[in-house]
């Protein structure tokens, strides 16, 4: 298989099963009886982990086996851990699963960007949009997928096959990851001093700093959105579809994103991002038909797919090439793994509390709108700053 299609078929597996874990692992936790507490722990406990795991493998990369090397061994431990996930029927048990898998899972992000950054940049033909794309469409076709056979099935409260889906699909990119194209080594390997030169860069910190608010905000529909439907008296597959309309305009926006770079500029992008995801939680949090339910996932584009390519942008601007993985695993560490883990917390607190998820939505919405009204004025200004990174190989 030639690289950039085992590249393709890592993405569009890995976000696969993110799209058939999202909306539907939350409710076969609710199944299994679990509170919303104990499923915003258990949920909770990759993005805690997240930093940790995510900087030590791209660190490891970036200084020792490259990210290709790692990216195997990391997904290789996710798909042995993942073995025991559908026996776990317990809080404990199930936390014990999930940690154990995010000692691997929570780096495949970076190192698999990383690698297909490095490709790219060695082939100008290539385009990293256009690869990263199979990821959007393994969403889209794993989230209608499982949504129908739940249904076709009678969504069952706590349908085994959930875990196995799961399970298969980490399986199956892991044995895709392993032999990818390795990356060019770096004469002047990157040490500590140059990951405490990122951190310094004030730019740097206030663009991590509003990406994980922004997912922070995002935690109350990445965690309970199938939970939401579930309340609503409305089956699995509108979970699904409600998921693959969001990133069917994910696509759109990732795919016009250049275009509106060159336009608009990261500032107005992220504006954009932050006040459009406002008008989309705000919404959602009264809506309670599939029709208003499933056609308000088209602010996705904005919350994900425009927010996205913005930040993939500005870091690849920040962040010098000789620490591409580590300046990645920071991103996933910081955003989506401090930012979404503390969301996650709240989230769970919070259905316990009000026992819906829809004004959870609205919290969101308010976190939002304030955050957009940032990136006009802090993050803007930020982005236009001259750099304050350095770092001994230059950058």
């Amino acid at each position: 298989m030639a690289p950039a299609a085992r590249l393709r078929l890592v993405y569009f597996l890995y976000y696969g099963n993110v799209g058939a874990f999202m909306p539907f692992f939350a409710p076969y936790l609710r199944g299994l009886g679990f509170t919303g507490e104990q499923i915003g722990g258990v949920q909770m406990l990759p993005s805690l982990m997240s930093p940790v795991v995510a900087t030590a493998w791209a660190a490891w990369a970036d200084r020792h086996a490259g990210p290709a090397r790692a990216l195997a061994l990391a997904t290789g431990w996710a798909a042995i851990a993942g073995l025991a996930l559908p026996f776990a029927r317990t809080p404990a048990a199930m936390g014990l699963v999930v940690a154990a898998m995010s000692l691997g899972d929570r780096s495949v992000v970076p190192l698999v960007d990383s690698v297909t950054l490095e490709h790219c940049r060695a082939r100008p033909g290539a385009s990293y949009a256009r690869i990263r794309l199979f990821g959007s469409l393994g969403f889209v076709v794993l989230a209608l997928g499982t949504g129908w056979v739940l249904s076709a099935r009678g969504s069952r409260t706590a349908d085994p096959l959930v875990p196995v889906i799961v399970t298969v699909l980490v399986a199956g990119y892991a044995l895709a990851a392993r032999r990818l194209p390795a990356t060019p080594a770096h004469a002047d390997r990157p040490g500590p001093r140059d990951m405490l030169a990122l951190l310094s860069d004030r730019r740097l910190g206030l663009l991590l700093g509003g990406c994980a608010v922004h997912w922070m905000a995002c935690a109350p529909f990445h965690l309970l959105f199938g939970v939401f439907v579930r309340d609503r008296g409305l089956p699995a597959d509108v979970a699904g579809l409600g998921m693959a309309t969001g990133v069917a305009a994910e696509i759109g926006a990732l795919l016009l994103f250049p275009r509106l770079e060159a336009r608009f500029g990261l500032r107005a992008l992220f504006a954009t991002a932050f006040l459009g995801s406002a008008v989309r939680w705000a919404l959602l949090a009264g809506a309670r038909g599939a029709p208003a339910i499933v056609l308000l996932q088209l602010l996705h584009g904005l919350t994900f797919g425009l927010f996205w390519g913005s930040a993939t942008a500005a870091m690849g601007a920040l962040v010098p090439g000789r620490l591409r993985a580590t300046g990645q695993a920071l991103f996933t560490a910081i955003v989506f793994g401090a930012g979404n883990g503390l969301g996650y917390g709240l989230a769970g607190a919070g259905y316990d509390r009000y026992g819906s998820v829809g004004p959870l939505f609205a919290w969101a919405a308010g976190l939002e709108l304030a955050l957009g009204i940032a990136a006009m004025t802090v993050l803007g200004r930020a982005l236009s700053a001259p750099s304050t990174t350095r770092t001994r190989g230059g950058g």
